[in-house]
């Protein structure tokens, strides 16, 4: 297959970096959008060049030319579009969280499974070169093992409402944070235990958990701290971040923002007498990260191997997400695996 017809449905926000790389691309074409807003979808097929926009995405499944589907739904959505991408034959690249339950996970798993088509939950981190720079500090042993990653931020959270919805989105634990869950297992290997404390603490008519702090330890003895919160008033409120990780034989800085047009950035590795070693890498921006993503996935589609982030992936990540929440709400250790 030397050309791979696409279709993409949902229209909102991220559906722009997905469309943006598939613009790009000789060996891929966007045959149609679809979104239940006709202006959305009219507009993202205008912006992009698809061939097509409809408001059923059945309509779009149903086109043969179509070889695979980016969903970009909300993630409650995501069971409904998927499992039905599948039955329609197709490959399917899902936004993350790749659902709001474990059950709802393992029926797409298994609808892709039985189609016979290819199924990867779009967990970025993993084609940037800053977080795989990460990975590579970490597992090289620099700073010891084991380590302590930790993580601070805090926002009035994202501004269309159902990300905020207990049932549609999750709140940040379940949407935010799922791509520290699957990085973590992804450096650190499966997790072990899970303890959180969580609260609502938005004002007006959110329904999720929005703020608190957990900590994952994993069977490998590292162990991830995040605190984090969508709790904060209005849609501009922001707080300081923290992102580090300590070892028994240093402390690591993340990067700070590059020099404009810098094509190299560092971490920083303070060691045990104080002394500061950067760590280089090559700088990459956010819309590259979706490129190298979207160049993995119709590599796969095209060479007919499976994806290196798939739906079980999905749902081991979900899990953690799942398992802070009721450690949060019962007080109590989540035992996984």
């Amino acid at each position: 297959m030397s050309t791979i017809g696409f279709g993409v449905i949902g229209c909102g926000g991220i559906s722009n970096v997905h469309l943006t790389a598939l613009s790009k691309r000789d060996d891929a074409r966007i045959v149609c959008v679809s979104d239940i807003n006709p202006d959305a979808a009219r507009g993202q097929a205008e912006k992009y060049g698809a061939g097509k926009w409809v408001t059923d995405a059945n309509e779009l499944l149903a086109m043969p030319e179509v070889n695979a589907v980016v969903v970009c739904t909300p993630t409650f959505l995501h069971p409904e579009y998927v499992i039905a991408t599948a039955k329609a034959g197709k490959h399917v690249l899902c936004e993350k969280p790749i659902a709001m339950t474990l059950e709802d996970a393992d029926r797409m798993i298994a609808a892709c499974e039985e189609a016979g088509v290819f199924f990867m939950i779009a967990f970025v981190r993993r084609f940037c070169n800053e977080w795989l720079k990460l990975r590579e500090i970490i597992q090289s042993g620099e700073l010891g093992r084991p380590v302590l990653w930790r993580g601070v931020s805090g926002s009035s959270g994202p501004r269309s409402p159902w990300f905020l919805d207990a049932q549609k989105g999750g709140g940040p634990f379940i949407d935010g944070c799922v791509h520290d869950w699957d990085f973590a297992r992804f450096t650190f290997g499966e997790p072990e235990v899970v303890l959180a404390s969580v609260r609502h603490m938005k004002e007006g008519d959110s329904t999720s958990l929005d703020t608190g702090s957990a900590i994952v330890r994993f069977q490998s003895g590292d162990e991830l701290m995040r605190s984090w919160t969508w709790g904060l008033p209005g849609t501009a409120c922001r707080t300081q971040g923290l992102s580090d990780v300590i070892g028994p034989k240093g402390a690591l800085r993340f990067p700070g923002a590059p020099a404009q047009g810098a094509k190299t950035n560092s971490f920083v590795l303070t060691d045990g007498d104080g002394v500061e070693h950067a760590l280089e890498y090559e700088h990459t921006i956010g819309q590259e990260w979706f490129d190298a993503q979207m160049d993995h996935f119709v590599t796969c589609v095209k060479e007919g191997r499976q994806p290196s982030v798939t739906g079980v992936d999905g749902k081991k990540a979900l899990a953690i997400g799942l398992a802070v929440l009721e450690a949060g709400r019962t007080r109590k250790p989540v035992v996984l695996g």
